[in-house]
Order: structure tokens, then sequence, then C-alpha cells
């Protein structure tokens, strides 16, 4: 996550030239000749104004930043089974899988305690194959969970790293713009001195 080389090298890549002007264009002055240089994305190739910090695009939104962006650095570092947890993850934070789960126990018990009497019963009182299915799945859910946790660190990590080299970097230049002023401000009170004798 080296911000001053590689900053460099992608604000080269992404930044680019306004648009030449046509003959006519040029010999009329156009506006285009002093428009300021767009940000172009890498991943979808669309324009976007120079402020923006993320493209436009809904479906694309790549960070358009000088150095990468934390979360499309976790997602290019994911392997497999990083990328297995976080889906499942999501799945069981959404209501819809506490609903499948209730609706899934009703009809076992349904189907398990006699109410249909046409439905020959597979796992009687007290559902011993359910709850064995219920442990496998807490496990897994664990892992996936565990996993998922772990991920979560690590980009907190990440982003701690990235703010204090931001912040290092921005004090570095707080402090030579400071030491430039100091040293204009003696300039100028030599200047003074110099007009006054």
């Amino acid at each position: 996550m080296a911000v001053t080389a590689e900053g460099d090298r992608q604000r080269s890549e992404h930044l680019v030239s306004p648009p030449q002007n046509s003959g006519t264009e040029a010999q009329e002055g156009g506006p285009t000749a002093l428009a300021s240089p767009s940000i172009v994305c890498p991943v979808c190739g669309g324009t976007n104004p120079p402020e923006a910090v993320f493209c436009g695009n809904p479906a694309c939104h790549k960070a358009l930043g000088d150095f990468k962006y934390v979360l499309e650095e976790l997602r290019a570092e994911a392997q497999w089974h990083h990328v297995v947890a976080d889906h499942v993850t999501a799945l069981i934070a959404k209501p819809h899988f506490v609903a499948a789960h209730l609706l899934w126990f009703a009809v076992w018990v349904a189907l398990n305690t006699g109410i249909f009497a046409f439905i020959r019963t597979f796992d009687d009182y007290p559902f011993f194959l359910l709850v064995t299915i219920l442990a496998v799945e807490t496990i897994l859910i664990t892992v996936f969970v565990l996993i998922s946790n772990t991920r979560q660190s690590t980009h907190a990590d990440k982003r701690a790293e990235l703010d204090y080299e931001v912040n290092v970097l921005t004090y570095r230049e707080i402090t030579k713009i400071h030491t430039m002023m100091l040293e204009m401000m003696r300039r100028l009170e030599r200047l003074e001195r110099g007009d006054r004798s």
C-alpha cells in the first residue's frame, strides 16, 4: 500500500488530458480549451468529473483515488473460502433465513408426529435426525461466521494502516508548508528591515 510511487503511477493512469479541439474550435477559442481533466474509470472506461471519488456508473462504482481502496484490496486478496463465508454470513443475517427455518421445523414436526395419517413418520419424537442436522448446520455456520469475522478484523487493520499512512503523509506535508511559510516570513522581515535602513 505504498502511497507515493504507486499513487503517482495510478494518478497518471486515471487522469486523461482534455480533448483536443478541432480546427474550428481552436480558432474560435472554444470552452473545451480551458476544461479541467476528467478521470476515466480503469474498469468500465466511464468518464467522471475531476472531483469524483468513485465511478459514477452504479454497476461499477470503482474507487478512483490515488491509492488502493481497502475493500477492493480485500476482495482482490480474498480466497474462495473467504468469498463463500461472506456469502453465507450475508445469507444467515437475513430474516428470510429465520423464517425458512421456522417453516422447516413446523413441517418436520407435523410430518413426524402423525398429524398427516397418510405419511409415514421417519424421525419419531424426540427427533434425533433433526437434532443431528441442526448440530452439523450450527458447526458450519459457526465456522463461516468466524471466517467472516476474521476478514472483518483484517479489514479494520488495513483501514487503520491506511489511515496511519495518510496521517503521516499529511503531517509531513503540513510540516513542509509550515517550514516554507516560516522561511518566507523571515525573508519578508529581512526585506522590511533592509528597506527601513
